[in-house]
């Protein structure tokens, strides 16, 4: 029997090669937390959450925003950005993701996933060191409107990926973990391995410093949006990511931004990869 839901997902997939610039997917709504209420209940349980997604009409993550948490967690940001992700995939591809595979390297809740599902993307897989992340992902997977047909989200250290034996993706996401890394050589080595067309890499950086350097830091690791290793290393730029990039293979890159100071002492930046040489020329700075 085909339920509502699945006839929800099958047009989805029949539109997703061609996603309109602004236009959202059908939408797919089969909450098994029929009761709105309910449904805060949970989203306030499993906060605090990073980024503002809406779980089903009139209902977002924005409600647990204000809601107190165990002071380990550490001070959480809360970010909503998927009008300017959107905008970036649209201007490295224009007419969509159109099936393209995608990988998320510390993917938080799995938002970008998601927001690559509307924009036509096939399989998609993501992974995050911390569980707490990862059970918001698979609520959102299970109780909300997103499109989520072959999104698997799981816990996992970079580290361990290169045994997971996974295929490679044609897009590899590596969003707010270079700066966590006590090996982010290593670490973008590991994503690089897996990329077939194109990275993201979006990172913080230190100030004060030439471009070029990795500097030392140190963090803890309890808070969430902390690393988990309490060693790591600061870029001083993007020259020296975009160095490390074309030393593991990738062809060419851009600078999408860079902000050198947003706090004092740290600025941060994204840029994009890619291995097939000319395939940046659509990609603009935002």
């Amino acid at each position: 029997m085909t339920t509502h839901c699945q006839s929800q997902a099958h047009l989805a997939r029949l539109h997703r090669g061609h996603p309109g610039p602004s236009a959202r997917p059908p939408r797919k709504v089969c909450s098994r937390l029929v009761d709105p209420e309910t449904l805060k209940t949970e989203i306030r349980r499993l906060g605090p959450w990073h980024h503002e997604i809406e779980v089903v009409p009139g209902v977002s993550t924005s409600i647990a925003r204000d809601e107190p948490y165990p002071e380990q967690y550490g001070r959480v940001t809360f970010l909503d950005w998927r009008d300017s992700f959107r905008s970036k995939m649209l201007s490295l591809y224009p007419g969509g993701l159109r099936e393209r595979s995608v990988l998320d390297c510390g993917c938080n809740c799995g938002e970008c996933l998601f927001w690559s599902k509307e924009l036509g993307a096939g399989r998609c897989y993501g992974f995050d060191a911390r569980a707490h992340w990862i059970a918001q992902g698979r609520f959102l997977i299970e109780h909300s409107q997103l499109q989520s047909d072959d999104v698997t989200l799981e816990v996992h250290d970079l580290y361990e990926v290169p045994s997971l034996g996974l295929e490679p993706f044609d897009v590899v996401l590596f969003h707010g973990l270079l700066y966590h890394l006590p090996d982010p050589i290593t670490g973008l080595r590991i994503a690089g391995d897996l990329t077939k067309e194109l990275i993201v890499v979006n990172t913080a950086t230190v100030t004060g410093h030439p471009d070029g350097l990795l500097m030392l830091g140190k963090e803890g690791q309890t808070q969430l949006l902390s690393g988990i290793y309490g060693l790591n290393w600061f870029p001083t730029g993007p020259e020296v990511v975009a160095r490390i990039l074309a030393w593991i293979g990738f062809a060419e890159w851009k600078l999408l931004w860079w902000h050198q100071e947003v706090e004092p002492g740290r600025g941060r930046l994204e840029l994009v990869a890619s291995k097939i040489p000319g395939s940046l020329s659509s990609a603009t700075r935002l």
